[in-house]
């Protein structure tokens, strides 16, 4: 009876041992083992919050072990690398080790940096003035005037010896070509006094709104007045010689002003119905941005007889 119930499972289990291993073929013939390579952000966790820590790599590159069909939902964000920074001090720490974390099935190869040397200080926040740092060249004749930012002070925060090396907080703008007003936005930069970047810090706010206003260079020149006059004389009289005394206007004004006017034309003089000679003392207009040195003249219009 014995080797009858032997006789009888053998072959059941020599089945069972078959197909198994018939699984296992198809498995790995079907769906193989693959690598594949991952960049993954490195996080810090549990690190008090009156420390920071810094030289932490931004990113790690992980190699993983997984079956082919598994690649096909693989994310970097499935994969989780990360400090442990509980129970940290300020201080140096050589060869602290990025911990990652993998779903169950996949299996990490390898990590790269596998450690980095970490540097945990107390934590500090210092507010620095924005200031403008123009560069490039205007238009010709024109030049940068003012500058307003918006904020005019920068929050920075990080650890405590860079916060010591901050000295200011600049903004670059670029006057190149600029001939008028402009406004835009520009991030901010914090240098040390050597005018170095210094950098791991947070900055806020990172971008400022900065109104440029640009000049024109001035010039003083010399330029003849002139005028005309408007209506008509009392009927059977004309418009005879017109005199400006002085007939020349000593002018300040931007250079484009001299580039464009030969002469400084004045508000006309009104004839209507006049039968004999006017004279009247005027005010000399003034260029836009300008001045006159003598702001009034005397005009004489002579009425004639037509």
């Amino acid at each position: 009876m014995k080797w009858t119930r032997v006789e009888w499972w053998l072959p059941k289990l020599l089945c069972l041992i078959v197909a198994c291993a018939l699984w296992v073929y198809v498995m790995n013939e079907q769906n193989p083992m693959v690598e594949n390579t991952y960049t993954v952000p490195v996080e810090t966790r549990d690190l008090d919050r009156s420390l920071v820590a810094t030289n932490v790599p931004n990113s790690v590159k992980v190699r993983i072990r997984m079956p082919r069909s598994d690649m096909v939902y693989m994310r970097s964000d499935n994969i989780k690398a990360y400090v442990d920074l509980s129970g940290i001090t300020d201080g140096d720490y050589p060869n602290t080790p990025i911990r990652v974390s993998v779903p169950s099935d996949e299996t990490v190869i390898s990590v790269t940096p596998q450690t980095f040397n970490l540097n945990v200080d107390t934590y500090a926040v210092k507010t620095l003035p924005a200031k403008v740092q123009a560069f490039g060249t205007p238009e010709t004749n024109f030049s940068l005037d003012s500058t307003k930012v918006t904020p005019d002070t920068i929050t920075i925060a990080g650890s405590s010896a860079k916060i010591s090396q901050a000295d200011r907080a600049v903004v670059s703008v670029n006057l190149a070509g600029k001939e008028k007003n402009f406004v835009e936005f520009d991030s901010v930069n914090v240098l040390d006094q050597e005018g170095n970047t210094v950098t791991g810090l947070d900055i806020m706010p990172s971008q400022v709104k900065v109104a440029v206003k640009m000049k024109e260079e001035m010039k003083t020149g010399n330029l003849p007045l002139r005028i005309e006059t408007r209506g008509e004389p009392a009927k059977g009289y004309k418009v005879g010689r017109i005199t400006i005394s002085p007939p020349v206007a000593t002018i300040r004004a931007p250079v484009s002003y001299f580039e464009k006017n030969t002469t400084h034309t004045m508000n006309p003089i009104d004839v209507t119905g006049a039968s004999k000679t006017i004279r009247q003392t005027i005010n000399v207009p003034v260029p836009l941005g300008g001045s006159v040195a003598v702001p009034r003249v005397t005009v004489t219009v002579e009425i004639e007889e037509d």
